[in-house]
């Protein structure tokens, strides 16, 4: 399909006004995407090599959308980068919802319902893809008494969709290299985990070393979850430093350059120093110290559920914890490496 002129010059305007602050890009794209062209309600997000979403940034959504689709239902879209990864290319990365399902298995979808209940008649997403890795996308919608996207609409979104990826990937290379003077100048010799935290506390960026790292610390945790459940709170005007299960979590407010007045933080997560042999009771938590003697002791992992209150699985959870941390695979080397140094509490 043809755009017209004045298209064109829509394009070229919110491509010349979109260069200009590479650290707040959600708001300033979907500020322009709804005054130009008719978006008004849009969902940004990033992705990271694992297609997780992060750094979800609603446009004109009601807080009881917000709330069920980041509480419930985020998992659940259809539309989600790790569900669409081998349908979207660089040649096709704009999707819609009834593009992606039979219409028999989207009536039948969770994700249906939710869109029902908000009113919600269709949806679109483009996403930001090079080399088959989805950067990030963003997501419309359009609601009862809206008329559904047109194919103009969409040869606009793919026209914009190159100069987007751009946005994206330049944000996330500027902040990295940011955060890593500020490791640098600071003299600490590790290759760290990076994390970017803005003033509302959104997670902006985040490298493969933090989420390997978030990873060991604790399985199965997405690195939104461990932040907003481990340290968002640590966020201050000072640095700050955490001790953190063999892992040193430092906090640094930064401040920005374009707006001094804005909020903005690097969290690096890097190992402590190793323990010496007659230090090795500082690695296990109070919990493992407490599992430790009652192994000492004798007792089964079934007894010492019942002795400490807590499930089976959780028993072994903490002796593979245990044996990571100290180099050993079972309980007899446990017990000859740690009895000399861990007095029974």
């Amino acid at each position: 399909m043809n755009l017209s002129k004045n298209d064109y010059e829509k394009i070229m305007h919110f491509i010349n006004n979109t260069y200009s602050d590479p650290s707040n890009i959600s708001i300033t794209v979907q500020s322009y995407l709804s005054d130009l062209f008719h978006f008004h309600q849009s969902l940004f997000w990033l992705a990271d090599k694992q297609s997780n979403m992060y750094n979800l940034n609603f446009f004109n959504f009601a807080d009881k959308f917000i709330w069920d689709y980041t509480e419930t239902y985020m998992n659940k879209d259809l539309m989600h980068p790790k569900k669409q990864i081998k349908n979207v290319t660089n040649k096709q990365s704009i999707l819609k919802v009834n593009e992606t399902i039979t219409p028999s298995s989207f009536i039948k979808s969770e994700y249906y319902h939710f869109l029902k209940r908000h009113q919600i008649i269709d949806v679109m997403v483009v996403y930001l893809t090079d080399n088959n890795y989805i950067y990030g996308g963003i997501g419309f919608t359009r609601q009862t008494g809206d008329k559904p996207f047109t194919q103009k609409e969409r040869h606009t979104l793919q026209t914009l969709s190159t100069h987007l990826l751009h946005l994206v990937k330049t944000s996330m290379i500027l902040d990295e290299i940011e955060a890593e003077n500020v490791f640098l100048r600071r003299k600490i010799n590790e290759n760290p985990g990076i994390i970017i935290v803005n003033g509302n506390q959104n997670i902006t960026f985040y490298n493969d070393a933090a989420q390997k790292i978030i990873a060991t610390i604790c399985p199965n945790t997405s690195v939104e979850e461990f932040f907003h459940n481990s340290f968002n709170s640590h966020l201050s005007e000072e640095e700050n430093i955490i001790d953190m299960d063999g892992w040193k979590v430092k906090v640094i407010p930064l401040k920005m350059r374009q707006n001094p007045t804005s909020k903005k933080y690097s969290i690096y997560l890097y190992p402590q120093e190793k323990k010496k042999s007659n230090d090795l009771k500082a690695l296990l938590s109070k919990r493992e110290l407490e599992v430790f003697d009652l192994v000492l002791k004798g007792y089964t992992n079934e007894q010492i559920s019942e002795e400490l209150w807590i499930s089976i699985n959780t028993v072994k959870k903490h002796l593979r914890n245990m044996y990571e941390k100290l180099g050993v695979s079972n309980r007899t080397s446990l017990i000859y490496k740690l009895k000399e140094t861990v007095n029974t509490i």
